[in-house]
């Protein structure tokens, strides 16, 4: 939706904004892809997959921020464009994204560990 709002020929600033987001999928999808690939050769990537959890889940919650930061569209869950309608929808269940999986504290205790500094 962010997208079909910024337009066939956005501005730099959404460009610039819609491109970060891009590129931060595109490396969360191959760090994502990297530890299925340690799973299926059985090695035990808890560390890399706390690190990929913890960094999709800021990811995640930002979305919303950005979207409202560079559009200024309000959220609605009622009626409204579909914009408004998305957002609404995540700006509502972005809290909960850092419950799925284990809290951020549990995520960074377990990335600590693995780093050795626990």
């Amino acid at each position: 939706e962010l997208i079909r709002e910024a337009g066939k020929e956005p501005g730099e600033r959404a460009a610039a904004v819609v491109g970060r987001l891009v590129a931060h999928l595109v490396t969360l999808r191959q760090m994502s892809l990297a530890v299925a690939g340690m799973l299926q050769a059985g090695e035990n990537p808890n560390l890399e997959a706390a690190v990929v959890k913890d960094v999709g889940t800021t990811f995640e919650q930002e979305i919303p921020e950005v979207v409202h930061a560079l559009t200024g569209v309000e959220p609605t869950l009622a009626s409204g464009t579909d914009l408004q309608q998305t957002l609404g929808y995540l700006v509502q269940r972005a809290p909960s994204f850092s419950l799925r999986g284990g809290t951020r504290e549990i995520l960074r205790g377990i990335i600590a560990r693995g780093l050795g500094l626990r």
